[in-house]
Parts: C-alpha cells; sequence; structure tokens
C-alpha cells in the first residue's frame, strides 16, 4: 500500500502467532478503548450466539441419571415414595443440572471480552474477513493484545482487588479439557442432588414455604468449573472464530468489591457491561499493534490512527490489512 507511509507488517513465526489475541471493534470502540485505557465486558446472554451457554448443557445429566438407576434397582425408599405419589424419579435427574445452573445464572453474570487466535500468516498480518464483515461500514480495526502481556495484567487486577478474571480459550467440540474439570467434582454434584432428593421425599408439609438451595453445597470449586465450562463452550459453527475470553464472574445484584454494571442500548437490548479497572488492569501496555479493517481512505484512516496513538504516548504500531474488501 504505496500510499502509506512507513507501512510495514510484523515478523510472522509460530510463537508470534500464538502470542496474538485480536480484539475486532468499531472506530468508537478504537477511540473509547485507547482514550479510557479500558476495555468491556458484556453480559454473557446478549452475544452473537443464541445458544450461548448452551452447547455445553448435559455433562452431568448422566452423572444424575446413573445415580438414579442405581437408586432404582437397589429399591431405595425416595423412589418409591416419589412413585406413591405419581412421579418417575427420573424427572428430577434429567431437569436437576439445569436448575443449579439455572439458579447460579440468577445470582450471578459472567461479563465476557472476546479475542480471535490467528490460525496462519494471512489471518495474523490481515485478519478474519469475517469479523471486518461484522463492525460496521468503517471497516472496522482490530486491537493486537499480547497474551503474555494480558495474562500478567490479569494476575495483577486480580490481586490488588480481589476480582476473578480469567482469560480461556473457548471450544467448539462438549469433550474439552473443561468437562474433564467439572466431572472432577462428581461427588459435590451426586452429595447436591441426593439432598435435593431428600428434601423432595419428605412428608409433605403445605406450611413449608422454602426449600434448602440446590447449590448451598456447591459454591467456590464445582460451581465454578460447571459455570467456566458453560461459558467457554460454543456451539461448533463459531469454530472459525477461534475465540479466547476474557470472563468475569460476579454477583448480579450490588456488593461491596465488585465491579460497577453499566448498560448500552443494542438496538434496543439493553447489554449489561464491566470496564476493567484502570487502577490495577493497564490494558493498553498489553496492546502491540492496531491493524486498520479494509474499507475507504485507507491512506487517511492510517494517519488518523497513527496520530492517535502519538497523542496516548503509547508505543503501538499500526498495520492496515491488505485485503480486498470492499462494502456495496
Amino acid at each position: 500500500m504505496s500510499e502509506i507511509p512507513g507501512h510495514f507488517l510484523p515478523t510472522y513465526s509460530d510463537a508470534s502467532r500464538e502470542d496474538a489475541l485480536f480484539h475486532y471493534t468499531t472506530a468508537s470502540g478504537l477511540i473509547g478503548i485507547l482514550g479510557t485505557g479500558e476495555i468491556w465486558g458484556t453480559a454473557y446472554y446478549c452475544a452473537n450466539d443464541e445458544s450461548e451457554l448452551a452447547a455445553g448443557k448435559g455433562v452431568l445429566e448422566p452423572l444424575f441419571r446413573s445415580t438414579t438407576y442405581k437408586m432404582i434397582e437397589a429399591n431405595d425408599p425416595r423412589v418409591l415414595t416419589f412413585r406413591r405419589r405419581g412421579v418417575d424419579i427420573l424427572e428430577y435427574a434429567d431437569h436437576f443440572e439445569q436448575q443449579i445452573a439455572g439458579m447460579a445464572l440468577s445470582s450471578l453474570c459472567a461479563y465476557i471480552t472476546c479475542f480471535c487466535k490467528p490460525t496462519r500468516e494471512e489471518d495474523f498480518h490481515h485478519g478474519l474477513l469475517s469479523q471486518w464483515r461484522g463492525y460496521g461500514a468503517d471497516g472496522g480495526y482490530a486491537l493486537q493484545f499480547s497474551r503474555k502481556k494480558l495474562l500478567a495484567a490479569i494476575e495483577n487486577a486480580n490481586k490488588a482487588d480481589g476480582l476473578n478474571y480469567e482469560l480461556q480459550d473457548v471450544h467448539y467440540t462438549v469433550e474439552n479439557p473443561m468437562k474433564s474439570e467439572v466431572l472432577s467434582h462428581t461427588d459435590a454434584f451426586v452429595r447436591a442432588y441426593m439432598g435435593f432428593l431428600d428434601e423432595l421425599a419428605e412428608p409433605l408439609d403445605f406450611s413449608k414455604k422454602t426449600m434448602r438451595s440446590p447449590i448451598a453445597g456447591l459454591p467456590g470449586g464445582p460451581l465454578e468449573a460447571l459455570l467456566d465450562y458453560l461459558v467457554h463452550t460454543k456451539n461448533k459453527h463459531f469454530g472459525e472464530e477461534r475465540e479466547c475470553r476474557l470472563s468475569l464472574i460476579q454477583l448480579v445484584s450490588a456488593s461491596a468489591g465488585c465491579l460497577p454494571v453499566q448498560y448500552f442500548n443494542r438496538g434496543g437490548l439493553l447489554v449489561p457491561y464491566t470496564k476493567t479497572p484502570r487502577s490495577s488492569f493497564n490494558v493498553l501496555d498489553c496492546v502491540e499493534w492496531i491493524i486498520i479493517g479494509p474499507g475507504p481512505r485507507m491512506g487517511a484512516r492510517f494517519k488518523s490512527v497513527s496520530q492517535l496513538v502519538r497523542q496516548s504516548g503509547r508505543e503501538i504500531k499500526v498495520r492496515a490489512s491488505h485485503i480486498p474488501f470492499t462494502r456495496f
């Protein structure tokens, strides 16, 4: 691109590809990130995948069904109690995972920031065409983060502010390492299920207004592992993105120590979001390049972004995507 003075591409290697994480955004998003030094994490249920958190469902259902079959074979008294009431105990097994996940997500919310991992040299240098198509008529921009620097910034923020940020790759099949982590807590999930059945099997008392929460014995490891699995397992049709997510899980209600939640309007949808804390999470130190997406007036866009970077005082390099994509 001869109209862009001083334009060059970074050196490509397996190591540089593995360290690169691209965050695609609009012109307004780029101005906001460079101006504030913050990035936003939006509520998981407002993501572009309408089946968000659904791809990983069913991981615990076989466990609860197996436990229930053993109870049936052993003529467990609870099975007989439910049978007298006209209830098939297997219905509880089929819905218990959904019940505990739903209860957890009614009180907790996962806020996610999405990054894409390049797969080859072309993607590394010029970005993904599918992502450029998705970021408006202005052509879009991509911030290239260093994974190593981002992990160090996350560790600092978690220690300084008591947060629980995580940076993890998304999986596009239910059989992944996070499933193994969930199943490592099998005993805890079975205890929770058995406690739930115990309470249901008690003599009917219509004056009783509350039940013990099924997730009361699952905070910490088991519940965190289940939510991590659900948040980082996506539908296979999104596999091209090779997504990596920065996630933060916190209480839905106001609570001391949590990051404040704000809202923006996306076509009538009120999207909850959090901002990375500027005092402890140095976002801009993790950005190594800005890529200008394909669009009109590339030379002018290159100059204006370069000027914006210089005014920010950051050592961030700028390059332009060479993908010959024209919007109509």
